[in-house]
């Protein structure tokens, strides 16, 4: 019986031997650094944010006309349409709070920053009159633009929406921006 027992342990650890040469699987460059959000809409991903961070004013998503070149750039600061596949904005439903949340999917990964960069120096952050945001982020994930102001006397850094966004993506962003 000891005999059979160590028969099946050598050959236990014989196959052990020939798995641990067995082919690995190594990323490529391209590949993707975390989650895959190509197939994830705009209000899913924002949703997905609210869940662990929202303001504590009620708030609504809107899908941005892309053809409406005003409210574009007036809610988005993007001015030139062609660069976006589509906009959701999310801000305060009632009253004047200093708040407001875009995300854009561009049609090119490699413009994204440039429409990050268009966000940060277009969008008002006075645009409610009375009231203002003074903490304004942005980040970027693969073909994503993720911008957040927010009037800091709320309590509610940008960086925590930023922060639940990079946890969405998997723990990896491409690029932080803030003004």
């Amino acid at each position: 019986m000891k005999k059979f027992i160590s028969v099946i342990l050598m050959a236990a650890l014989a196959l052990s031997l020939f798995a641990a040469c067995g082919k690995t699987e190594t990323q490529t460059p391209n590949a993707p650094k975390g989650n895959d959000l190509s197939g994830e809409t705009l209000t899913a991903i924002v949703d997905k944010i609210y869940e662990k961070k929202m303001p504590e004013f009620p708030v609504g998503p809107m899908e941005l006309d892309l053809a409406d070149g005003e409210t574009l750039m007036y809610m988005a600061g993007i001015s030139d349409a062609s660069l976006v596949k589509e906009v959701l904005v999310s801000e305060a439903m009632m009253g004047s709070q200093a708040y407001s949340m875009v995300l854009a999917r561009v049609n090119d990964a490699a413009k994204a920053e440039e429409v990050a960069n268009m966000m940060l120096e277009n969008i008002n952050p006075r645009k409610w009159i009375c009231v203002g945001a003074d903490d304004i982020d942005a980040a970027i994930y693969g073909d994503l633009v993720l911008f957040v102001m927010i009037d800091s006397q709320y309590g509610i850094p940008a960086a925590d929406f930023i922060g639940e966004f990079k946890t969405i993506a998997g723990g990896a962003l491409d690029k932080e921006l803030s003004k």
